[in-house]
């Protein structure tokens, strides 16, 4: 079945209009409101906003009570940062007001001044769009907004975890990755050392209370140090279904014992895109897989979070970029900076 497209969806709600809104739009229709033209259910972006006044670029919004709930607080507070930043003025009413006191908005909208066709120029939608392969935390979409880039974003890949048996009392444990970590923490194994690739795994081991040894960028880099300080240990490596290679051939290699235990599997979800973005952020080899199952390769840069990714982009992408740290924060200043330069 085909999706159906923004302008269908509003069409639909102007059907199926809230009391609150009904009483609203007879009051803003038809230039009735200082002479200000509105629309209603009016498409922006990838949002359908309630009523909107281009004159005052002026977007109002209605809210039932679902929209106490604190997860569509979040949403509707992301949804109107990401517009105010785009240069938009955002009014927000409770349903009730509309009834009860609606000379409170006559006079919000009072308070704003049409703006010039200069003004216009400079605070309208400048267009720049980021494709995110893995849903971001509230704080690093701010980042995109502060700069005035509107964000689609969906998890490329997701995790599932398995059974699996491990010695109680482990000497020497490798994490590659955070999912490593939580896949153990609640078996109670006592663990002596552990090394690990990332910062972010590391402080999730040091919140369970673990000791890490060595911390590496990538899996080739804490191999080599292994390899080197380590000849005579033996080592349990913590992984999932989709794994590098570089740990246990360096090791192997070495002659140094691994016992691989496959903690979780990685599961591909991919994602039809019918747009163009100004840049697409990966975060694993995998989502990078998952990608390109359902999308061609762009010429728009796509910008990784480290070598290992990058390899698997390379493959594919003729632009790609490796943010300067393997951190998602590091990903979206390096995705900003290349998408304006």
């Amino acid at each position: 079945m085909k999706k159906p497209n923004k302008i269908a969806i509003a069409r639909h709600l102007r059907q199926q209009q809230t009391p609150a809104e009904k009483e609203l739009w007879t009051v803003l229709r038809n230039r009735n409101f200082e002479n200000l033209k509105f629309r209603r259910q009016h498409p922006i972006k990838e949002y359908i906003v309630d009523f909107y006044c281009d004159a005052l670029r002026l977007i109002i919004e209605l809210d039932e009570g679902y929209h106490n709930n604190g997860e569509q607080k979040e949403r509707d507070h992301l949804r109107d940062l990401h517009l105010q930043k785009l240069g938009y003025h955002v009014l927000r009413f409770q349903n009730k007001v509309v009834f009860e006191d609606l000379n409170s908005i006559y006079e919000a909208i009072k308070k704003l001044q049409p703006l010039s066709p200069s003004q216009r120029e400079r605070d309208g939608v400048r267009g720049l769009s980021i494709l995110s392969t893995k849903k971001l935390l509230l704080n690093q979409k701010e980042l995109l907004l502060n700069a005035r880039v509107s964000l689609v974003e969906y998890d490329a890949i997701s995790i599932e975890y398995l059974d699996f048996e491990a010695p109680s009392v482990i000497e020497n444990a490798i994490f590659t990755s955070q999912n490593g970590v939580r896949a153990v923490e609640n078996l109670g194994l006592k663990i002596e050392n552990c090394f690990c690739v990332g910062k972010k795994t590391k402080a999730l081991l040091e919140t369970k209370g673990q000791n890490v040894i060595k911390t590496s960028e990538y899996g080739a880099e804490l191999a080599a140090y292994i390899v080197k300080n380590y000849k005579k240990e033996s080592f349990y490596q913590f992984c999932g279904t989709i794994r590098r290679e570089e740990i246990p051939s360096e090791l192997n290699k070495a002659n140094i014992p691994l016992t691989e235990i496959t903690t979780y599997q990685t599961v591909l979800k991919p994602k039809k895109f019918e747009r163009i973005f100004d840049a697409v952020l990966f975060f694993s080899p995998s989502g990078v897989q998952s990608f390109l199952l359902e999308n061609d390769s762009t010429n728009s840069p796509v910008i990784c979070i480290g070598t290992t990714t990058a390899s698997e982009a390379k493959k594919y992408f003729k632009n790609v970029v490796i943010a300067n740290a393997t951190t998602v924060e590091s990903v979206i200043a390096k995705a900003i900076k290349t998408i304006k330069n």
